[in-house]
């Protein structure tokens, strides 16, 4: 049993590695110093790899990913390139960070031209953007809460202030 599940699950796990590949830097087919790319079957692992190195860019170079990945989107409104810049978008660091316009790029997102490690990423990203809204909104109200409280607390303590005052004027009367 136990060597019948190991040959399906090497094979799956060698599906997931990476398949080093040449890319050459200036678009020439020069044979020194060639740049290593790593090509993944599943390109949204590939995104999320690139979305984790973004995060840790100073500000000045994600802004610049960004225009570079709206040019993209723009020339080539593909499945790809719409949900990089999405995910830019939903989960990038605060400077490029905009949910509303990524949830609707995702909604724009053609299923029958995705593959489905795209669709799945993207339905995971809305489902991420719907509940930071919900918390946000939550949060929101929490806040509005509080805020009634707090003015309700001082209310009280104003009043009972005005009380200890007037017992304490009566108690000099006596």
């Amino acid at each position: 049993m136990r060597r019948t599940l190991l040959l399906p699950g090497l094979l799956a796990l060698a599906g997931c590695q990476p398949l080093p590949v040449q890319h050459d830097a200036g678009g020439q087919h020069s044979t020194s110093d060639p740049v290593p790319v790593d090509v993944r079957a599943d390109d949204a692992v590939y995104w999320l790899e690139e979305w984790h190195r973004t995060r840790m860019l100073p500000d000045d170079q994600v802004l610049t990913i960004l225009r570079t990945r709206e040019m993209e989107f723009e020339q080539r409104p593909v499945p790809r390139t719409r949900l990089r810049l999405s995910l830019l978008l939903a989960e990038g660091p605060a400077v490029v960070r905009d949910q509303a316009r990524a949830s609707r790029l995702l909604e724009k997102l053609d299923p029958e031209r995705a593959s489905e490690s795209a669709k799945a990423l993207a339905a995971l990203l809305q489902q991420v953007i719907a509940e930071q809204q919900w918390s946000g909104d939550k949060l929101a109200t929490q806040r509005a809460s509080l805020r009634e409280a707090r003015a309700r607390i001082g209310e009280l303590e104003r009043q009972l202030q005005e009380l200890t005052d007037i017992e304490q004027n009566l108690q000099k009367r006596d």
